[in-house]
């Protein structure tokens, strides 16, 4: 009797093992950990973004081209050992959960990713099948709102095709969507208010003729959007090196001064370059948060191989005043 609940112990612990080996990716500085998704990449969630670097082919045409991630470890780390979490969204709400993990030379260099590998696709598929009953009879479209017709003719001017995202059938932003996957809610939330005519008055940070504009600031449930404009006025590209959020004392050289980071729950469309003669909406979201009236959200935007670096502080008044989403 004890024999056999050891081997089956061990046959328990061994299919464990293995799918824990199944979920990690290894990922080294001198090779490209090539990513193969079932769909059309939306989104991810690095826990390390600046160590685990993500990366993507040259745009074009190819819809397989928008299916394939590249992973690479930051050459000038000096860490020999690391690993953290990532997940990535495809634009049909699946979601797919991996362990990134530093190598030296990763036996693997090509995973392809199926949907079966989802952590959210039986949720999903019941959800959907639930929706679809109830709306079995069917209902007049509404107008398009003129929101909808700004949205489409900026994805026109940012080179996104407008009939990539409006053929899928989407979710409806609903409670139970909400409960059933989160993230999933707060992405669409994001991709229908992108572009929103800007609210907050006259609040930006300027380098030359390079620009950050807060458009507005939203409240819903349980999290704060800011929804942002990074403008390029000049000839020559701006590349992002990374996007960082601080709370801070707003007398700068008091010496009670606190400066602590601020982690957003989710960044929608951070661009990574802005061409030169152009601008780009993104959005980033936090959990709830207000500010007394000696605190700032300080926003930076450091350029990548360049000094046009920008710094914005949010004040309290409008953090703690946000707008409520039209629908």
């Amino acid at each position: 009797m004890r024999i056999k609940t050891f081997i089956s112990l061990f046959v328990l612990f061994g299919a464990l093992f293995g799918n824990a080996q199944t979920d990690t990716i290894p990922v080294s500085r001198d090779y490209k950990t090539i990513l193969v998704l079932p769909g059309i990449f939306d989104f991810s969630i690095n826990g390390k973004e600046l160590n685990f670097i993500e990366s993507f082919p040259v745009k074009n045409a190819s819809d397989n081209a928008k299916r394939i991630v590249l992973l690479s470890y930051n050459d000038v780390a000096p860490d020999t050992e690391d690993h953290t979490n990532y997940t990535v969204y495809t634009r049909d709400g699946l979601a797919y959960d991996f362990i990134l993990r530093l190598v030296e030379v990763p036996v693997k260099k090509r995973w392809p990713i199926t949907k079966s590998m989802s952590e959210n696709l039986e949720a999903f598929s019941k959800l959907k099948d639930s929706t679809n009953i109830s709306t079995s009879v069917a209902t007049p479209k509404p107008p398009m709102e003129r929101t909808d017709i700004a949205t489409r003719t900026k994805e026109e001017e940012l080179g996104v095709s407008p009939n990539e995202e409006t053929t899928e059938e989407p979710l409806p932003l609903t409670r139970e969507l909400y409960v059933l996957d989160r993230m999933e809610y707060v992405r669409r939330r994001c991709y229908y208010n992108q572009f929103n005519k800007g609210k907050v008055i006259r609040y930006f940070a300027k380098y030359d003729d390079v620009f950050l504009w807060l458009e507005n600031v939203f409240y819903e449930n349980n999290e704060i959007y800011l929804q942002f404009r990074l403008e390029n006025k000049a000839h020559m590209p701006y590349d992002v090196n990374f996007l960082k959020f601080r709370i801070a004392s707003n007398y700068r050289n008091s010496p009670n001064n606190i400066d602590k980071k601020h982690e957003p729950l989710f960044r929608y469309k951070v661009p990574k370059r802005v061409e030169g003669n152009s601008e780009n909406y993104f959005m980033v979201v936090f959990d709830k948060f207000t500010l007394d009236r000696k605190k700032v959200l300080m926003v930076n935007v450091d350029e990548d191989k360049g000094n046009r670096n920008l710094s914005l502080d949010i004040d309290h008044s409008v953090i703690n005043n946000p707008l409520a989403f039209k629908l």
